[in-house]
């Protein structure tokens, strides 16, 4: 049985094993190359390059992260935590406000309403969006 690699663009784009002969499987347009005896076995994704009558394969690195990207990451991260951290006080801004939480909702939601403060504030931290040390949920 042999391993083929179906080249597209420059990449692995699909694995394949046969004992068939690829030509006549697939169309004549598909690029196909016969992986089977190599040591730095490509896999999906991966770079491919022809060379010198044959073929490297190299693993894809993806491109970093813009800074953009970064950002808009972490303020979605950011998000999530404070959706549930909305969650865990639902209610209580009101109740507080009133004077009719007791002692251990109060400690909670003052709890909860520093977390959320520290949410809001990660954009102001050094290093961010590269860096960002993540307040711990109470």
């Amino acid at each position: 049985m042999k391993t083929y690699a179906r080249i597209y663009k420059g990449r692995v784009a699909e694995l394949f094993c046969t004992e068939g002969n690829i030509g006549e499987m697939f169309h004549p347009s598909f690029v196909w190359v016969d992986v089977s005896g190599l040591d730095n076995f490509p896999e999906y994704r991966w770079e491919a390059v022809e060379q010198d009558g044959g073929w490297k394969f190299s693993k894809y690195v993806s491109p970093p992260s813009s800074e953009e990207q970064l950002k808009a990451e972490a303020m979605a991260q950011r998000d999530i935590y404070m959706e549930a951290a909305n969650e865990a006080t639902i209610g209580m801004a009101d109740a507080y406000i009133a004077g009719f939480l007791n002692e251990a909702d109060t400690a909670k939601f003052k709890a909860f309403a520093v977390y959320k403060l520290a949410l809001n504030k990660i954009n102001q931290q050094p290093g961010f969006p590269g860096a960002i040390s993540w307040p711990i949920s109470p």
